[in-house]
């Protein structure tokens, strides 16, 4: 598809978003219904790509309708709805990962010891998937999409409200942090977000 007509498409798909919207503000329930159909999928591939636990995505995806419909008054017309609607469902899933972790913490501060030598957590931490919990939340989601969606950096600036340059730059930073720990074999935090 040329990209003059990937540009068209996406700009109809934007007006019928609008009018969509529009309709549910009036309280038209077959609206809302419709805008679910719209972006069920997406949202289901979405946090599968975030590689959210199974059990969570459907929460998930039905709490980040929730949150749209609170808070679509809010939504700013000028802006993208689908990358609004994915931005409520990464930090929706980010705060889940934030409360999990401390949770974690908390029951591993009450039931282990901690580890007393760097020797040990070398042992305990050595994949690759290991290696990205070492990441926070918003540097995962980048690595993730630059690298297991290959999304363009243009695209995730546009989902994130950043400037592609900073983007760019923070990624080819963190590439580098973990070039460096997987080199030494350091070991870093983990967790299941």
């Amino acid at each position: 598809m040329a990209e003059a007509d990937k540009q068209s498409a996406s700009t109809a798909r934007q007006v019928e978003d609008l009018v969509i919207i529009r309709k549910i503000r009036e309280g038209d329930v077959r609206a809302l219904e419709r805008l679910i159909d719209r972006y069920m999928n997406q949202l289901l591939s979405f946090f599968r790509y975030l590689r959210a636990p199974e059990s969570m995505v459907e929460d998930l995806v039905q709490e980040t309708f929730e949150r749209v419909i609170r808070k679509l008054d809010a939504y700013d017309e000028q802006k993208k709805f689908s990358a609004w609607l994915l931005t409520v469902g990464r930090n929706l899933y980010f705060d889940e990962c934030r409360r999990e972790n401390r949770k974690r913490e908390h029951q591993q501060q009450a039931v282990y010891e901690p580890v007393t030598s760097p020797e040990d957590e070398v042992v305990e931490r050595q994949t690759a998937s290991e290696l990205l919990q070492t990441l926070t939340p918003p540097e995962k989601f980048l690595v993730e999409l630059r690298v297991f969606q290959n999304m363009p950096f243009a695209e995730i600036a546009e989902l994130t409200g950043e400037v592609e340059v900073t983007l760019r730059s923070r990624f080819f930073r963190i590439m580098g942090r973990l070039r460096i720990t997987l080199e030494k074999k350091a070991p870093g935090a983990s967790g299941s977000c």
